[in-house]
């Protein structure tokens, strides 16, 4: 049995799934390849708020969202086995309904699943709505702390609290959301553990100090993160001094 880490999967959301390329207009889909090939996924993603916007249509208009999650399921099923672990760390869907969202995690082949809560899932903030989920996870968390070949690291939906402070990346390689510090108390305090997080929709792992890593479904070509991938990419990275 191992672990593996992934967040914010966003089954049923019509803006992200998007934004990872599953269009169904024609048009937008042909630019957004284009910007792939020229520019790389982060332009792409920008050139399709563009597209849409200048045509005056929804994400929902052109979103491909069954294809979306249709993919998604099938990227981690094949980088699974049915004895595994997998710990979603929040946004598992939006914009759809709770039963689109359980079929969709009963679809992901694993021996158990595990939640970290993020924004937008039903119980963030109110947790006494955990059994939404029927039993579709085997923990319910708001953050949670693992062990990876003897170091421990601290599960999260958020960046560090001491990242949240409003940062807007100048690339644009970030949700718009990213760094909030609305939802500053929502996140962990650095204290000198490496961070596993999502929530920012990034298409490059590191996170803004080196304590901490995006196991978000943007950077990870859709798949999930296995222990083996985290504890070398820690092992190649130094402590900068903020982290230390």
């Amino acid at each position: 049995m191992a672990m593996y880490f992934t967040t914010d999967t966003h089954f049923g959301h019509p803006l992200v799934s998007a934004l990872r390329g599953f269009i169904a207009d024609a048009d937008i889909k042909a630019g957004y390849d284009h910007a792939v090939a020229e520019q790389g996924i982060a332009a792409a993603a920008q050139y399709v708020k563009r597209a849409a916007n200048k045509r005056h249509l929804r994400m929902a208009d052109i979103a491909d969202t069954d294809a979306h999650d249709t993919a998604v399921i099938a990227s981690i099923n094949a980088t699974l086995t049915p004895a595994d672990e997998l710990w979603v760390m929040g946004d598992v869907g939006y914009r759809t309904s709770m039963e689109h969202i359980r079929h969709c995690l009963h679809a992901i082949h694993a021996r158990r699943l595990h939640l970290v809560v993020g924004n937008h899932d039903v119980n963030f903030h109110h947790r006494e709505l955990d059994g939404e989920w029927h039993h579709a996870f085997a923990t319910i968390q708001d953050s949670a702390t693992v062990t990876i070949g003897g170091v421990e690291y601290h599960l999260s939906h958020f960046p560090y609290r001491e990242d949240m402070d409003g940062f807007r990346d100048p690339t644009g390689d970030v949700s718009d959301n990213a760094y909030d510090p609305g939802y500053a108390p929502d996140a962990l305090p650095r204290d000198g553990h490496r961070l596993l997080f999502g929530h920012t929709h990034q298409h490059t792992k590191a996170g803004r100090q080196t304590d901490s890593l995006h196991v978000g479904l943007d950077s990870w070509g859709l798949k999930p993160v296995s222990e083996e991938q985290v504890a070398a990419w820690f092992g190649a990275v130094p402590p900068s001094p903020a982290a230390a």
